[in-house]
């Protein structure tokens, strides 16, 4: 956990989705309160104090998938797109992603140390988080319950993006203030309609259109899919779609979570392009001249954080596709239903798979816009440009 703690020092104001900096908005929320009550995320008071972090876990070896074993991706390379090929890998599944409690020793120097929890090791799991933070996990009381199920919502987050943390939650009946989510009401407006559009052409599987009450059912339903918590009243679309009735709430907020990062994608692929031309231009090179030997040791290393990121652009550009062209054959066409089947059958393993790639870009991006925003040119100094390098080459897996 070195390494991340390395990383946390560096990222803990890039906004990275894989960091949920409790410490920090809990720090605000007592200072903006002064001599009132603060409200707090959780009731007790240690886990406030906390950070949790999401990362692929260190065991899970790359294994490749079934079918080719390179695959290709566009990259922006001096103004024009280049096709580079790279390794594939095996699709990220939920128990590839670990979630850990960080809690720093001085919550007014929150990157100057601390220790750490990886939540996903179940075996001493309430033993270690007592010790961590006092707070006892087995025990009674509807305060520990709270807590206890705000631990496992985020836990079964494959990233913590601010949409998500807000909506899991707001789903589970959780109330929880919001300072805690950093993202503004019309922001999350915005991405709540964007998913009720791409849910709505499905009422037409289950709303006879020439009901009086046609359009007020249709609304109603949409938010029904939008909750995923009724099943009684979702399952006509439950059998139309074949889905497995143990499986219905898991598939449809899935369903839900691939169309948000749909949106995030397109929202940030220009930012992505961005970055991606700077690694493939004198951008990632120093600013002033180095011995050769020097020279070549960044390139590698450059190639190599390119391969990585241009993998997971891969990655979510082609779960896009699979998902996309199984929903315009079935609603925009007309046509087969049978990939979009296939979709939502497998809408849990792509969720987290695309989290888990878009995650890391993002959070890559952050870092190099951090790293190079005094840089007129982008281009650092050969020691800066070292440290940022070797950090992607962590952040960016």
């Amino acid at each position: 956990m070195a390494a991340e703690e390395h990383a946390l020092r560096e990222t803990l104001a890039s906004g990275a989705s894989r960091i949920f900096n409790v410490a920090e908005i809990t720090h605000r929320v007592e200072q903006a309160a002064g001599d009132d009550v603060a409200d707090y995320l959780f009731g007790h008071r240690s886990l406030n104090d906390s950070i949790f972090i999401k990362r692929p876990k260190d065991a899970a070896p790359p294994v490749r998938t079934g079918g080719g074993l390179t695959g290709s991706a566009e990259i922006l390379e001096n103004g024009k797109l280049k096709t580079i090929t790279f390794d594939m890998t095996a699709r990220v599944e939920k128990g590839d992603i670990a979630t850990f409690l960080y809690v720093p020793f001085d919550i007014e120097n929150i990157a100057g140390g601390g220790n750490s929890l990886d939540l996903s090791v179940v075996r001493g799991r309430a033993e270690a988080l007592y010790e961590l933070t006092g707070f006892r996990l087995n025990d009674e009381g509807r305060a520990i319950a709270r807590d206890r199920r705000l631990i496992e919502l985020i836990e079964e987050l494959p990233s913590l993006d601010p949409f998500l943390l807000r909506d899991r939650l707001e789903t589970d009946g959780i109330k929880a203030p919001e300072a805690y989510f950093e993202i503004t009401e019309a922001e999350f407006q915005e991405i709540k309609k964007y998913i009720l559009t791409k849910f709505r052409p499905i009422t037409t599987r289950v709303v006879d259109p020439k009901s009086p009450k046609a359009a007020e059912v249709a609304e109603q339903f949409i938010m029904k899919l939008w909750e995923g918590k009724d099943l009684k009243y979702l399952s006509p679309i439950t059998q139309v779609f074949r889905i497995d009735p143990d499986q219905a709430s898991e598939i449809y907020y899935s369903w839900k979570g691939v169309s948000y990062y749909e949106f995030q994608y397109k929202r940030g692929q220009r930012t992505l392009l961005g970055f991606a031309d700077w690694l493939h231009t004198k951008g990632a090179t120093p600013s002033h001249y180095v011995k050769k030997a020097v020279q070549e040791e960044l390139e590698a290393k450059v190639r190599q954080i390119a391969n990585a990121f241009a993998r997971h652009l891969k990655n979510s550009s082609e779960i896009l596709r699979i998902y996309n062209q199984a929903y315009e054959d079935l609603f925009v066409r007309g046509g087969d239903a049978r990939p979009f089947i296939e979709f939502l059958k497998d809408s849990s393993t792509l969720f987290w798979d695309i989290a888990a790639s878009i995650s890391a870009m993002n959070h890559g991006v952050a870092v190099w816009r951090q790293h190079t925003a005094k840089s007129t040119d982008g281009k650092l100094a050969v020691d800066d440009l070292t440290k940022l390098l070797a950090l992607l080459d962590r952040v960016i897996v």
